[in-house]
């Protein structure tokens, strides 16, 4: 019989297999990173607008931020009430305030302020400090009193003012003394003459009483050191003559005049 030769069984092929796995660092795990979700960044934007809102709100409308009262310093005549209104801080919000505006009122409206100081601060802290101008004289008015001021302004009075010139006649429209009757007034105490009582005609001006007994008619407004330097003339001329005139008259100094016969 022929022999058959015996085929070689072949060995199956060996297939490899490589299995994914997840990295894996000393038994720690990479993390993925996160995606912010995009409606997150929109919501923020909302959250600040409606914060920022509530604030402009709390800012607007809340109390805290209007001026309803001030603290006034340095007053004496005036009114600290009388300052606050002048000022037109009273409920004006804290953001509104101007203060040189507040100070340029204050001066305008009250004659007897000569300058004035505003302070603001959050939340409505208010600080007002006034200068008043210096006492000049009393003023008689029929039976009433006032005291008046070196700019003029005038407030009632119980009583003369220690050491002041006492006038008598009327004051001026609007309730204040003339701006060129202080100025003579101011003038006269800067030469030397004592404030003494003091008669004021409209039309005349001052009208002073010389120790000879004797008006001496010397105006209003500037120039009086020329005027008494006049006078100071005149009257030696009179007492050299032994004249004793009713009334002097120096308003115009290049030609004063005096009469024995007819009142001033």
């Amino acid at each position: 019989m022929p022999r058959t030769k015996a085929r070689r069984r072949r060995k199956p092929r060996q297939q490899r297999y490589e299995q994914s796995v997840p990295l894996v660092l000393r038994g720690r795990t990479v993390p993925r990173p996160r995606v912010q979700p995009r409606w997150s960044v929109g919501a923020t934007l909302l959250v600040v607008a409606l914060l920022v809102g509530a604030v402009a709100l709390w800012l607007t409308f809340s109390p805290r931020f209007y001026v309803l009262q001030v603290e006034v310093e340095g007053t004496n005549r005036v009114s600290p009430e009388e300052v606050f209104a002048a000022s037109g801080l009273e409920r004006l919000h804290i953001l509104w305030v101007n203060e040189k505006e507040a100070e340029a009122r204050i001066v305008e409206q009250i004659p007897s302020v000569t300058a004035a100081s505003v302070v603001c601060r959050l939340p409505a802290d208010c600080v007002i400090r006034v200068e008043e101008s210096p006492m000049l004289a009393t003023w008689q008015v029929e039976g009433s009193l006032f005291w008046v001021d070196q700019a003029g302004g005038v407030i009632p009075a119980t009583e003369p003012l220690a050491g002041g010139w006492y006038v008598t006649g009327p004051i001026g429209s609007g309730g204040q003394v003339d701006e060129d009757v202080i100025t003579a007034l101011v003038e006269l105490e800067r030469l030397g003459v004592p404030p003494q009582p003091v008669m004021y005609r409209e039309g005349r001006g001052l009208v002073l009483t010389d120790e000879e007994g004797w008006k001496v008619i010397v105006g209003e407004g500037s120039g009086m050191a020329e005027r008494m330097a006049v006078y100071a003339r005149v009257k030696e001329y009179l007492l050299a003559n032994g004249i004793h005139p009713l009334f002097v008259d120096v308003r115009f100094p290049k030609a004063p005049y005096y009469s024995v016969t007819n009142e001033w």
